[in-house]
């Protein structure tokens, strides 16, 4: 073989490994995320008709650029026209956006030019300096061009008014611009994000900034905003809210907890009043019996059941304690779907919606004309909320053993993978961050439950009871500043959570012992100290209900999360499972009547349900894969579908690219061979 042949051969091999690397790794899934832009603005175009001429775009500048450098970079972006003149002295004039410029010959019409909700002060296009979170609208306007008045307000966490304005506003302008201008008006400056995804959204109003476990609500004529505040055009008379919130446990925004709305529709909402609110004694020596947890179960179902039930959970409690679901919650539910046509913010809102339906026996994959548990498993919001709703996902997939399909977004398999590479290296769970929270981990044992003979699920469900174990005070609860100090829903979340993985919660490790209180343990009456049962017993109210602080009031949702810890000990101790897992609604449905999410709702159709009232709940134990999804592939998964920057490599044209190349360096070393065959 000479060395010119070889020098061919090596090359075609060289070549021909290059490429098969090349292709391997355009396989590979490239990254592409949602950009938070360290400067940014936002961008529009609107014709004299208030039609798009330049969709809402986030653009990234450097400091002392203008709002025609942004609209120059945003047109070209989305390869629009852009004609402007420039003027000595008066600075550009723009002629055109896009398809959008003023009547031909007509001087008036003309370019208006707004920063957040209203012209900049003496400055033009090309001569304001934009700044962080501008909101920037151009609109061919003329003299008579119309306006319109909207109210904003907003709140902090205690509901306390921090402005309530109105402003007038150019028609056309988005809720975010009013925003921006009722603050600068009421002297409690917007300060805000952007980013390539969510556009605009909301870090802070004057001085009242937010938590880690906090979020500013938006809502719209009293409605929840499904589209954020920059995307929003507002129309006259509209009344935009903006208020914190925080991400309650377990169920986020329950109107029931707002005392606002309480006032406006006493019979639904608020708290349940009770004239008798001092506390029962605390307890003494005298163990905790299995018939005293069953007298204090009834006592406090007795109380929820004198109210109107407008929580999904007082619903599940009330049927777990012996009862049913009342037909009531049914009836509201129902007309709340049809109303809303199955369209919720929260994946949270659908998969209480389905524990709640499968509790009282009713179907949830066709309720009022909508696939609930569909709405769960192709959600694009899963982990918007945290861990709340993958935590929530699989209590709701595993309330009636629900099928999901295996290609689904998020499978049983996807949620448990993904819930377990949250937690964090002592054991908790956080709702975000790296701040374990009791409460999120005593839900989250509750949610891999099912799926504990796993064993990767069993070492995460130790090694989260080790940690609960190890921060509980020596009262027995769990101190917490976000919770208002001991909290008794935080106990009762624990609870809940222990009993579902078989953990006694009386058992040593959660016996606490706290100076010369003694109280008997329940199962032998010999040990001292203060466990998980007696410290929740202690917030026990005469009139039946339970206190959020020891001391208070009593608290409508502490009272259900209470009955519902009580009745999952009861479970416990006689081997009934999870409060959690129900018997699968049966239902004869019409085979029209069955619609995806898509399918306007048949609200005065009926469904035949067929109930097993006093069939025993078995819980069924599950397994899932053992292959562990890596985050970033979760990542990528959520973000799917959403509004992003074209940042992907194209694999399409590089594979075809690539297997060309393959062919030829191919045909590079077939010749080369048969050449130096030939010379042999």
């Amino acid at each position: 073989m000479n060395k010119r042949n070889l020098s061919n051969r090596g090359i075609a091999l060289f070549s021909i490994t290059l490429l098969v690397l090349f292709q391997i790794l355009s396989f590979f899934p490239q990254q592409v995320d949602a950009k938070e832009l360290t400067n940014g603005v936002i961008i529009t175009a609107l014709d004299k008709d208030g039609t798009t001429a330049l969709p809402l775009t986030a653009v990234e500048f450097e400091e002392g650029q203008t709002a025609l450098d942004v609209l120059i970079e945003a047109t070209d972006f989305h390869e629009k026209d852009l004609n402007y003149q420039m003027f000595d002295g008066l600075g550009a004039f723009i002629t055109q956006i896009g398809a959008a410029s003023p009547p031909a010959n007509s001087y008036d019409y003309w370019w208006g030019f707004y920063v957040n909700g209203e012209y900049p002060l003496n400055e033009g296009v090309s001569s304001y300096k934009v700044k962080n979170g501008d909101s920037i609208l151009l609109k061919i306007i003329d003299a008579t061009s119309d306006t319109v008045n909207v109210r904003v307000s907003a709140n902090d966490i205690n509901q306390d008014t921090i402005f309530d304005q109105t402003v007038e506003i150019v028609n056309g302008a988005s809720a975010y611009d009013a925003l921006r201008l009722a603050s600068k008006t009421a002297k409690n400056p917007v300060q805000a994000k952007i980013d390539t995804s969510l556009l605009a959204s909301l870090k802070s109003i004057g001085q009242v900034g937010l938590s880690d476990s906090e979020y500013w609500a938006q809502y719209m004529n009293k409605n929840f905003m499904d589209v954020g505040v920059s995307s929003y055009p507002v129309n006259e008379g509209d009344h935009l809210e903006v208020k914190v919130e925080s991400f309650a446990i377990p169920t986020e925004g329950e109107e029931n907890e707002s005392v606002d709305e309480g006032e406006d529709n006493p019979d639904t909402g608020g708290e349940t009043p009770v004239e008798d609110t001092g506390t029962e004694p605390k307890p003494d020596q005298t163990p905790v019996t299995q018939e005293q947890v069953r007298a204090a179960v009834q006592s406090t179902k007795q109380f929820l059941s004198k109210s109107a039930i407008n929580d999904d959970f007082t619903a599940v409690a009330l049927e777990v304690a012996g009862g049913d679901v009342p037909q009531e919650y049914i009836d509201r539910l129902k007309e709340e779907i049809i109303e809303k046509e199955g369209i919720y913010r929260n994946v949270t809102d659908y998969e209480r919606f389905v524990i709640g339906l499968t509790a009282a026996g009713i179907d949830p994959t066709n309720f009022a004309g909508y696939n609930l548990v569909e709405k769960i498993y192709s959600n694009e919001r899963m982990i918007n909320q945290g861990n709340n709703g993958v935590i929530y996902a699989l209590l709701a997939y595993d309330s009636g053993n629900y099928e999901i399909p295996s290609d689904a977004k998020w499978t049983s398999e996807k949620l448990v993978n993904y819930l377990l590479d949250q937690q964090l290296d002592k054991g908790g769970w956080s709702l975000f961050g790296t701040s374990a929270s009791v409460d999120i981990t005593g839900m989250a044992l509750a949610a891999l439950a099912p799926y504990k003979e796993q064993e990767n699920v069993q070492a995460a469900i130790n090694k989260a009871v080790e940690w609960i174990a190890s921060v509980q005070d020596s009262n027995g609860g769990f101190s917490d500043d976000t919770n208002g100090g001991d909290a008794s829903e935080t106990t009762a979340q624990v609870i809940i959570g222990l009993t579902s993985v078989g953990v006694d919660p009386t058992d040593e490790r959660f016996t606490k012992q706290k100076g010369d209180m003694v109280v008997a343990s329940l199962d032998s009456g010999a040990s001292t100290g203060v466990n998980l049962i007696q410290h929740l017993l202690t917030f026990k109210q005469s009139g039946g209900g339970f206190a959020h602080i020891s001391g208070g009031d009593t608290n409508t949702m502490a009272s259900t999360q209470a009955l519902l810890a009580l009745t999952a000990y009861d479970y416990f101790l006689t081997d009934k499972g999870s409060i959690y897992q129900f018997s699968k609604p049966e239902v004869v449905v019409d085979s029209d009547e069955i619609v995806d999410n898509e399918v306007t709702p048949t609200p005065d159709k009926s469904v035949e349900i067929e109930e097993s009232l006093n069939e025993e709940k078995q819980p069924e134990t599950k397994s899932v894969a053992t292959t562990v999804v890596n985050k970033k592939e979760s990542d990528q998964e959520v973000l799917k579908g959403q509004p992003l920057p074209n940042t992907a490599t194209p694999l399409f044209n590089l594979l075809a690219a690539g297997g060309t190349l393959l062919v030829i360096g191919s045909t590079v070393l077939v010749y080369s061979n048969r050449r130096q065959t030939n010379k042999v």
